[in-house]
């Protein structure tokens, strides 16, 4: 669902409950509108790449004591009409109000990486050095609350200017940075009381996902009519169960999946939808009741992981075509600074090979042949990869399949910076 590379050795998946009330808790076991946060940390781990840590916390935070918080829940909500027939035969409109993810996300972004280190601190003080940095906790980062500063850690390392001296600079108490090979993705769970009974968020759901945060909406309210029938049943949405919602969005933000119901359609520029797959043992839309992650689902995770890695490979290994061919047109001329010419069936590349790695001619070489020689062995190699990919593929060895995936990335990027490096040296006059 979103094109990322998830190169990390640690995964961070704090769920933040925000509350505007205080009648239950749904982290508190024993009745119908708990979670089980065990339970969600075990289908999280299904979907992560061999190796890679998984922690999932958890915490309770009062919403009116995060104001900052709360006006972006204010600033949230949205309404719109709605056209609906009625037993007289009639249409009635009415006013339907729905909580916008996209705009509660750019309001809350900042927010996500204190909570969550807060919280990690709490859970246990031995795993908070390892996700993030901070020197004391209780003090204050510059009067701002619910902020982060985003500044990287080797910043009080670098000087500013020449005439300081490196590592002159202090992190500030109270800062907080981020360390590396971590991942954290959020999870907000806004529970919510004395509200519109069939709030919900856009297009009749009750999560929003995106690459990095999870946002999931859930009240102490009966069931919510949708506009989608089952034969002749009308369906219905259940806020107070918040467990399947959160699932659904760590499926889409850590493992890549979206719904069995939608494909990507290039001709439309959209989804398109097909009902017909929209029931079975998955926890995406209104027919399925399922808190689990299936094993199909498990190696479309793992498929769609690969995909990811070969597809960002070949991009780099596109965009390191490109500097060689720039770098033929720039420096494939003669003496006197024309064009060389050749057969006018050969690109600016095979003509560059032949001037300068077949030695056809006198002229000076910008580069030793050694180096033009290594460059063609790597392209070799990475073909050689490409295709044994492949086979693991129709195969169905995933396994296997994923490894390769990440020794073809891992040379793709050995390649482009020996390419970047070898072209931006200076040439020997």
């Amino acid at each position: 669902r979103f094109e990322t590379v998830d190169m990390t050795l640690r995964l961070l998946v704090p769920i933040i409950v925000l509350q505007n009330h205080n009648r239950y808790n749904i982290l508190q076991a024993g009745h119908n509108n708990s979670i089980d946060v065990k339970a969600i940390e075990r289908e999280v781990k299904k979907m992560v790449h061999a190796g890679q840590e998984v922690i999932v916390i958890s915490g309770s935070h009062a919403l009116h004591e995060h104001e900052k918080l709360a006006v972006a829940v204010s600033k949230a909500m949205r309404s719109h009409s709605l056209h609906e027939t009625k037993s007289d035969g009639r249409f009635h409109v009415r006013t339907k109000t729905y909580l916008d993810g996209a705009i509660l996300k750019e309001e809350m972004e900042r927010s996500a990486d204190v909570l969550s280190a807060g919280l990690l601190e709490v859970s246990d003080p031995s795993l908070s050095s390892r996700f993030f940095l901070k020197q004391h906790w209780m003090d204050e980062q510059d009067n701002v609350q619910d902020s982060i500063k985003h500044k990287p850690i080797w910043e009080s390392y670098m000087p500013r200017n020449k005439k300081e001296k490196r590592g002159a600079g202090k992190k500030k108490h109270g800062a907080m940075y981020r360390t590396y090979g971590t991942r954290v993705i959020p999870v907000f769970v806004l529970s919510l009381a004395d509200f519109d009974a069939e709030l919900m968020m856009e297009e009749e759901s009750l999560v929003w996902t995106s690459k990095d945060v999870v946002i999931v909406l859930e009240h102490n309210n009966k069931m919510i009519p949708l506009s989608y029938v089952s034969e002749t049943t009308r369906q219905f949405a259940y806020p107070s169960l918040a467990q399947r919602h959160i699932l659904a969005g760590l499926a889409s933000a850590v493992g890549g999946l979206s719904a069995p119901y939608e494909r990507a359609s290039r001709i439309h520029e959209r989804p398109i939808v097909n009902w017909l797959w929209s029931a079975g043992c998955h926890p995406f839309g209104p027919f399925s009741n399922s808190s689990q992650i299936s094993q199909i689902l498990q190696d479309v995770a793992l498929r769609t992981t690969i995909y990811a890695r070969v597809d960002a490979a070949l991009r780099k290994i596109r965009d390191t075509s490109e500097s060689v061919q720039s770098f033929a047109s720039d420096h494939l001329k003669t003496p006197l600074g024309e064009p060389v010419k050749g057969n006018k069936n050969k690109s600016s590349t095979e003509l560059w090979v032949e001037k300068f790695y077949k030695k056809v001619t006198t002229m000076p070489e910008p580069f030793p042949h050694g180096l033009v020689e290594r460059l063609e062995e790597y392209l070799d190699r990475l073909e050689e990869q490409l295709v044994d990919l492949s086979s693991l593929l129709y195969d169905h060895r995933l396994v296997d399949a994923s490894q390769n995936s990440s020794d073809i990335l891992q040379s793709t990027i050995f390649t482009e910076q020996y390419v970047n490096f070898i072209s931006m040296s200076p040439v020997p006059n």
